[in-house]
């Protein structure tokens, strides 16, 4: 897969899921960035597919 089209995937993901998304929205409220960040990475799904994506893109140089 092309670069490209790789951060297009992340970007769809991104736009898709992460942007309203309620959960991420209350971490940050209640605990702040860093703790919400740190969910998105380690425990969403969403995430962890964007993490994936972003190792084969890493690869990929």
């Amino acid at each position: 897969m092309k670069n490209t089209q790789l951060i297009n995937e992340i970007d769809y993901l991104s736009d898709t899921y992460c942007d309203g998304c309620f959960v991420r929205k209350q971490l940050r409220k209640e605990s702040g960035k860093t703790i919400a960040y740190k969910f998105c990475i380690e425990q969403c799904t969403v995430g962890e597919s964007i993490k994936q994506i972003g190792s084969k893109l890493k690869g990929s140089k």
